[in-house]
């Protein structure tokens, strides 16, 4: 008889064999086979679809059949980064996207998308998916670029709001023993002092000032989080100026993920557009905590 798994919640990913869930999946199982984490794979057939009175689909049979045969290729190709068969579930669920898999993240460790993101000219999106999963997921969230892949040789990176409001973000890493021993490279961006009078009339003088000031309130923030982690790595520190979604992810270009805090903004009940910026062009997977 086979012994119950007792490792940590499952890592779940919503697969439809799209290049989004591809890369979804790829990150996924990787991350899964170096924790020997339970790896949950959801295919999500559309309601209003499924239940079309128009008579585009008469009988669920061959898209759950389908389903099936799409899951098991991605079981495939997750065993094939070294997660264990028992360590694979795979689940049909009809409804949303976002809808399914907010329920499901209840007993999950991670959420794993694509960032899925559209482009007008020299500006791209984030798809809808990522960004309703960003307000209502209940674990965190991880949004995979198409980028070419992950180096793990790189730092973790961590993005701190200097103003002082929370350190999730940074506690969430140094708690996780998936990342023990990785180094962490801590990031905050300055925000512009504004004159008085021109918001652009602002002097060198008052910008290094700004830029002392974060860096400050930077460094007594991790000393804060650093304190309760006595086996905490070593953590190195950045402080930018200039646009929070460019310079998060020039920054992004130099570690291995990009973990922020994501605060739901009222009455939207949806993330800033910071965190959508970010998610739409770091060329490195963002892990938004709550």
């Amino acid at each position: 008889m086979a012994k119950p798994y007792s490792g940590p919640p499952p890592i779940l990913v919503g697969y439809d064999a799209s290049d989004d869930a591809v890369r979804a999946l790829e990150y996924a199982s990787w991350v899964a086979a170096n924790r020997k984490a339970m790896l949950q794979l959801v295919y999500v057939a559309d309601e209003t679809v499924a239940k079309s009175g128009w008579g585009l689909v008469s009988d669920g049979t061959d898209v759950q059949n389908n389903a099936r045969r799409l899951l098991a290729e991605a079981a495939a190709v997750a065993h094939g980064y070294g997660v264990a068969k028992k360590r694979i579930r795979t689940k049909v669920a009809l409804g949303t996207p976002v809808g399914v898999l907010t329920q499901l993240s209840n007993d999950c460790s991670a959420v794993v998308v694509g960032s899925h993101a559209g482009s007008v000219g020299t500006r791209r999106f984030s798809g809808s998916t990522a960004v309703g999963l960003a307000a209502s997921v209940r674990c965190p969230l991880v949004v995979v670029s198409d980028s070419e892949g992950v180096d793990p040789s790189l730092p973790i990176g961590v993005a701190l709001d200097a103003d002082g409001s929370s350190t999730l973000a940074l506690d969430w890493v140094l708690g996780n023993p998936l990342f023990a021993g990785v180094p962490l490279k801590v990031v905050s961006v300055c925000k512009s002092p504004q004159s008085r009078v021109f918001r652009t009339a602002v002097s060198q003088q008052q910008i290094e000032a700004a830029i002392a000031a974060t860096a400050a309130a930077q460094s007594a923030m991790v000393a804060g989080v650093v304190a309760r982690y006595p086996d905490a790595p070593t953590i190195a520190t950045e402080v930018r100026y200039g646009s929070p979604v460019d310079e998060l992810c020039t920054f992004g270009e130099g570690v291995s993920m990009l973990v922020l805090q994501a605060d739901i903004r009222f009455p939207t009940y949806s993330v800033g557009g910071v965190i959508r910026g970010t998610m739409a062009y770091a060329q490195c997977p963002v892990v938004l905590v709550k």
